[in-house]
């Protein structure tokens, strides 16, 4: 065989084996950061995604002082919770709040994320610098919450997608991770990630594309609420019941893709990570025991898929339906308005976001922005107490 020949062979093996991954950071630690922005009764399913996100990654290995959870924590205890210190993710689940960390509650706000997604002094004694995050460490990010198209929402705040993503350019070039996995649940989250870099080792997938909402389900009559996010509850009831040592984060995405069939599931980011197996960010694979095949757990026949941002009007209608009090629908009715209203202000929103993007002066519609948004985050406000 000609020496150019070998020469080749030998630069494509290596390439083939660069190109692949290790399973296991080496000298490095496994990291998670659980998020679920968002407060209120009517957003119980960000809350119980967040919390059944932390028992997957703690039942798999990762030791508790490894994994930060970011939620406001007002569910088990809520007057309207009617198992007080439960909180559930699915229709007949089991408890998934029971041992989730305490690390950051009440108004949690996308500055904190930040801080702690880099790493920084600003969170004094709670800082996560003293625990996290290293040049061999593999980090495990999920958020659970609203969104719209380059926005994160936080109950006070939003986190927009140039901070995110200075946040993540930063910790690429401060040596704060080596391998680096999103999964983010919100409307529009596509647009959070999609200009994410392919060659900074971080990958992502996000429950919907750039323009479209996310969809709760499980809708739950005893709570008169919904239990979970369709995207968020496929990737978790799978990773509940694989072998994560043996699936790849792409067949994930796969299986995930074609179970959310409301919305278009994306991938993002260094796509080469995909190739990885799930176990290297949702566990300890020295530690981990695959499950036995009988945990798993039949599909919900209907599991009430609703758009995102209809869930609080669909939980007035629901209620309405189930009322024989005239005071009681009164309220209700009223409650209802305010929530069309809520609605009609975020159809403008987008139109508006079309503009920008289309690129007519921003002048001419500033001053309709800034109101809008200000009327839109009242009536949130209002919506989530």
């Amino acid at each position: 065989m000609h020496q150019p020949v070998l020469f080749a062979l030998l630069g494509l093996s290596i390439g083939l084996v660069a190109g692949f991954p290790t399973q296991e950071p080496e000298g490095g630690k496994h990291w998670v950061l659980i998020v679920a922005g968002s407060n209120g009764w009517y957003n119980y399913r960000h809350q119980a995604d967040a919390c059944h996100a932390y028992q997957i990654v703690h039942k798999n290995g990762i030791p508790d002082e490894q994994i930060v959870v970011m939620m406001y924590d007002d569910l088990a205890q809520n007057e309207a919770n009617p198992t007080p210190g439960v909180v559930i993710n699915r229709p007949n689940g089991s408890d998934v709040y029971a041992g989730v960390p305490k690390d950051y509650t009440g108004d949690v706000s996308a500055p904190t994320q930040l801080f702690a997604l880099k790493c920084t002094s600003e969170l004094l004694n709670q800082c996560l610098s003293s625990r996290l995050c290293g040049p061999n460490d593999f980090v495990f990010v999920y958020f659970t919450d609203h969104g719209a198209p380059g926005i994160l929402a936080f109950p006070n705040d939003d986190l927009q997608v140039k901070d995110l993503q200075d946040a993540i350019t930063y910790m690429h070039e401060n040596r704060k991770y080596k391998k680096m996995v999103f999964y983010v649940e919100a409307c529009e989250s596509g647009s959070m990630m999609n200009h994410l870099p392919a060659d900074i080792d971080v990958y992502a997938t996000t429950a919907a594309n750039p323009h479209e909402s996310s969809y709760a389900c499980y809708y739950d009559e005893k709570r008169d609420t919904y239990l979970g996010d369709w995207y968020s509850v496929n990737w978790m009831e799978d990773s509940d019941a694989e072998d994560l040592t043996k699936e790849t984060l792409l067949k994930q995405f796969k299986i995930v893709r074609s179970l959310t069939n409301t919305s278009h599931v994306q991938q993002y980011g260094n796509k080469t990570l995909a190739h990885m197996k799930v176990i290297a960010f949702q566990g300890n694979p020295s530690k981990y025991t695959p499950p036995s095949p009988s945990t798993n757990r039949p599909p919900i026949t209907n599991p009430d898929l609703t758009p995102s941002p209809d869930v609080p009007l669909a939980i007035l209608k629901r209620k309405l339906m189930m009322s024989n009090d005239i005071r009681v629908a009164r309220g209700l009715l009223m409650e209802i308005n305010v929530h069309l209203k809520y609605e009609y202000a975020l159809r403008h929103l987008y139109a508006l976001v079309n503009l920008c993007e289309r690129g007519y002066p921003a002048d001419s519609h500033k001053t309709s922005m800034q109101y809008i948004f200000k009327k839109c985050s009242q009536l949130s406000r209002i919506n989530a107490q």
